[in-house]
Parts: C-alpha cells; structure tokens; sequence
C-alpha cells in the first residue's frame, strides 16, 4: 500500500479497480477437429492416402476475446484466434499467428463495427447453416472459383446491424494497401439476411479488386454472389444455397488463385435429421458448372455427428467427387498443378473418421 494514502482513500481506490475489473471480462477458448482419413487418387492420380487428417469440419485454434463495458450500452471488444493444426502442431496458416481472427471494435444498440483481419458474411451467415464446412470433407468453398464462400480478409472495417423484425444487414470493407491506388487490392462484402423462428433466408455480395498495383487498368474482378435458405420441419432441416463467381482475368486476389478470365455456378442441397438429441445425420449434393471452360463437378457427402457431451462429439465423413469435361477439382491435394488440385475427370473419394472438442 502507498504509504502517503490513507487508509480510507486506499480502500476506496481499491473498491474503484474491482468495479472496473468487474465490468471487463476476457474468455480464453478453442476447438481441437483431427482424426484419420482415407482418399484414393491422390499423389499421381491412382495412389490411396491413409493417415491423420485435420479440419474436418473446421480449422482447429485456441484464442481469446474480450468484452469492456464503457457505459450507456456502449460495448470495446476484440476476438484473436490462433489457428493450428493437431497433427502436427503446426500453424494452419504458415507465418500468421492469429490466422482466423484478429480484430477490435465497439458493440452497441445501433450496431457493431470493427477493425481488423476478418470473416466475411459468407462465412458468419451462410456456413454451417446452409453450407456445410469441412476441409478435404465436401465442402462448396473448396471448389477453386468458390474459397470466397467462406474467407477471411486483411486490413477491413466490418459494420453489422442490429436485428430488426428478424433482419439484420452488414457491410465490410477491405483496403488493398497499395501505395498510390486505393482501388488495387480493395475488397467489400455487403450483406443481409432474415431470420424468424425455423426459417432462415441470406444473401452476400463479394467483390475483390486486382491486387497487382503495377496494372494501371486495375480492371481484373472477382465478383460473388450468395444466396441460401434453410428451413426446419421439427427433427428435419432442410437447406439450399447457390453461388455465382464472375472472374474476369488473371489477378491477384485474397482468396483464390490467379485464374483466367471465367464464369460458374454452384448449388449446394442438404438435409440435416436429427435422429436423436445426440446424433444428426447429414446429406448433401453439390453441383458446380464452369460455363466458360463448359466443364463441371458433383460432390456427395455424408455427415454424422454424435455428442459425448456439450463440448466434445464424434464425426464421420464420406465425400464423393466426380469431375467431367476437363474439370480437375479435388477433395483432397494431389500432385497436379492444375486448378483446383486434381487431375482432369478424376473422381476421388474421402472418408474421414474423427473427434471434436470445444473448449
């Protein structure tokens, strides 16, 4: 204790930092998703892979966020989360520590806005809810013109709504840092949906600009647009999502890589059964179309989750990929160097058996 304080005022600086520290609150949590996996046609196309697998349903990471409260509803917070990979303890993302979130704000009645490396509204809308997540699992954002279904982007400002009648709207924009040119590199989000007791209805616009500041044109896009709808029949869920990507020409982008000039589409359709309070089974088919190149991809998954506990469950997965007319899309990475991570009209097929652990 200061020894120039007395007493009285001691206790009442005392009582002043317990308030404060009572109105702060910082949660440490994370979720551990690994297991084993099998895939056939990886390596040169006809080899079979067995082995530990990561993200089945989504990256796993550990992180913190915290929340401030500054009086007349007016909210600071901030989310970090570091993402890793169980199987090897490796960074999910090479050199990114807080690869899935890293971000600072305020939370209020008129809304919530924040600054920082962030989701866009694809992934905080329409994933999980509409389409199902995973990696090397079936998932649509794994399709080489779709990763921006589900995306996280650099240097954005994030504005979101509040809820009003069930709908609620969002809109964020990214800076592409480029010395001399606002527009190189820039990216916006904007978002609505509406949400009223078993229905569910979303829908996103991504645009990305060129990030290659050298190109005085700036004019290569990667334009997205997302739409879903889910709906639940008491045990039964029923769920519909469509996608639209517009790129027109080699860029360099965030999410995907450079690509030519092209168009496609996706829809994903899926039922979710609870079958008891513990297990919920899941059935999708996805269909993706290239237009331009006149090629396309089906996917067919299988998902089953069984709870432990509120905090742990069990998963298995099985996915089916078909490619034709010259599409070499993938489940899981080959050794081809093609778009999309797969050999021309290979099929591939991937199961994986694992665990999930929240905490």
């Amino acid at each position: 204790m200061n020894p120039l304080l007395k007493p009285a005022a001691a206790l009442a600086m005392l009582g002043i930092a317990g308030a404060a520290l009572a109105q702060t609150s910082v949660t440490a949590s994370g979720v551990i998703d690994t297991g084993i996996g099998y895939a056939n046609n990886v390596g040169n196309g006809t080899q079979s892979k067995v082995g530990g697998t990561d993200s089945i349903l989504g990256v796993s990471n550990v992180g913190f966020s915290g929340k401030e409260d500054l009086g007349g509803g007016l909210s600071a917070i901030f989310n970090l989360q570091a993402g890793f990979n169980p199987t090897t303890g490796a960074q999910s993302a090479s050199g990114q520590l807080f690869s899935r979130n890293a971000l600072v704000g305020l939370d209020s009645p008129g809304g919530k806005l924040t600054v920082g490396k962030q989701w866009n509204f694809n992934d905080d809308w329409l994933v999980g809810s509409i389409f199902k997540g995973g990696y090397n699992s079936g998932a649509i954002f794994k399709f080489s013109e779709f990763d921006a279904v589900s995306e996280i982007y650099n240097n954005t400002v994030k504005y979101v709504s509040p809820t009003f009648s069930g709908f609620q709207g969002g809109a964020m924009l990214g800076f592409g840092e480029a010395a001399g040119s606002v527009r190189s590199g820039q990216v916006y989000n904007l978002a609505g949906r509406y949400q009223q007791g078993p229905l569910l209805l979303a829908a996103s616009y991504d645009h990305e600009q060129d990030g290659n500041a050298s190109l005085i044109s700036n004019g290569s896009l990667y334009k997205l647009v997302t739409l879903g709808a889910s709906y639940g029949f008491g045990a039964l869920t029923a769920r519909l999502g469509y996608a639209h990507s517009d790129i027109s020409g080699p860029g360099v982008f965030q999410s995907i890589p450079s690509q030519s000039a092209r168009k496609a589409y996706a829809v994903e359709a899926g039922l979710d059964y609870a079958f008891t309070p513990a297990f919920t089974g899941s059935a999708d088919a996805i269909y993706r179309k290239n237009t331009t190149l006149a090629n396309n991809s089906k996917v067919y998954r299988l998902l089953g989750i069984y709870s432990l506990s509120k905090r742990t469950s069990l998963i298995a997965n099985i996915a089916h990929l078909n490619n034709a007319g010259g599409a070499s899309e993938s489940l899981v990475a080959t050794n081809s160097t093609a778009i999309g991570g797969g050999y021309a009209n290979q099929s591939q097929t991937a199961v994986a058996l694992g665990i999930r652990h929240l905490f």
